[in-house]
């Protein structure tokens, strides 16, 4: 028997496999999450940085899928060079919530990332990333199927005749990650262009995921590609067209669009006045399309995004002003923290 609401959720899941992926967070704006996009840009962060997402969709329904992350990411300095960061180090923790009866996924990772330069101009950077994921849910919300009589509907009070299910279960997650970088400090204005190109693999351990004692479900490799750029039109304008390719076991993921900064006026020393301006478009190919705007300064970044369905649940995702909706948030550190390496390895 299946839980009358587990019903629709599940075929819910299934027809957003493109952009839900399971049980992972995966985010419209996915440049503001990255270490859920590749472990190995723990590395891409010359400063200390923090970040949060937070995405609510099918909002149609009477509990909303809701999805949140935040990140912390601190660049790795040898002793003998302060001035360029040879990794990072990075904690991460996100959750997926959907459902009236809380079915939730909650992930808590540790990241380390280190960069092999094969020049100045091209570095390799390779990460790893290890923790642990918790699935609930809390079946005594359900409604079963014995649970229904023809005359009076669902009846609590009967017996569900289902006894093999766990409420939680902790599992450990490894993943790892490798991209390559062209022009890495992105000096946008000096060179004119920055490019990269990357593959990352998440639940590489393929651990079980079942909430059935009596049984075992390995989680599929969530396998991504991500390519993408950086070029300058002028001192103002910056264009960054980029793509994300997802797949896991049957489901997949294509995101092709770029965002444009506008960089105006001068920074203020303090970096709180903003100074550029953001605005980008994607399309999740065969599920929605992507809008997104934000503003930032050197400091912070502040973005919002909304994805307008485009398949078959267009009009089931449309009511009460569904879809999906995006805030992200991005502060740097003014100041460089440093953790120094207690041996020493080629200079970069």
């Amino acid at each position: 028997m299946y839980i009358k609401n587990a019903i629709r959720l599940f075929l819910m899941f299934f027809s957003l496999s493109y952009s839900s992926m399971g049980q992972d967070a995966v985010f419209s704006q996915y440049y503001s999450s990255s270490l859920y996009l590749n472990p190995a840009l723990a590395a891409a962060e010359p400063t200390t940085t923090f970040s949060v997402n937070s995405r609510v969709q099918w909002k149609s329904v009477v509990t909303p899928y809701t999805t949140n992350q935040a990140s912390l990411i601190v660049p790795i300095y040898r002793s003998s060079n302060k001035e360029a960061n040879i990794g990072g180090i990075g904690v991460s923790v996100f959750q997926n919530k959907a459902g009236e009866i809380g079915l939730t996924a909650t992930g808590v990772n540790l990241n380390a990332a280190f960069i092999i330069p094969f020049n100045e101009k091209n570095h390799l950077l390779t990460g790893v990333q290890v923790g642990f994921m918790q699935k609930t849910i809390d079946f005594s919300k359900g409604q079963w199927g014995a649970q229904f009589d023809p005359i009076n509907g669902f009846n609590s009070s009967i017996p569900s005749g289902e006894y093999n299910f766990v409420s939680s279960h902790l599992y450990p997650d490894v993943s790892f990650g490798a991209v390559y970088y062209n022009n890495p400090r992105r000096d946008i204005r000096e060179q004119g262009k920055s490019f990269y190109l990357g593959y990352s693999a998440y639940h590489f351990n393929r651990p079980n995921e079942s909430v059935i004692a009596s049984q075992s479900s390995a989680l599929p490799v969530l396998n991504k590609f991500i390519a993408g750029g950086e070029y300058s039109i002028n001192e103002s304008w910056n264009i960054s067209p980029n793509v994300l390719v997802a797949f896991q076991n049957t489901s997949t993921q294509i995101n092709l669009g770029l965002y444009g900064t506008y960089s105006f006026g001068s920074a203020d020393a303090n970096g709180m006045i903003p100074s550029k301006l953001i605005a980008g478009a994607w399309y999740r190919i065969k599920d929605s399309y992507i809008g997104s705007i934000g503003i930032g300064s050197k400091f912070y970044t502040i973005g919002f995004s909304y994805d307008m369905n485009s398949s078959t649940l267009r009009q089931s995702s449309s009511a009460k002003g569904a879809g999906a909706y995006e805030v992200s948030l991005k502060i740097t550190s003014p100041k460089i923290v440093k953790i120094q390496r207690v041996y020493q390895t080629p200079r970069i």
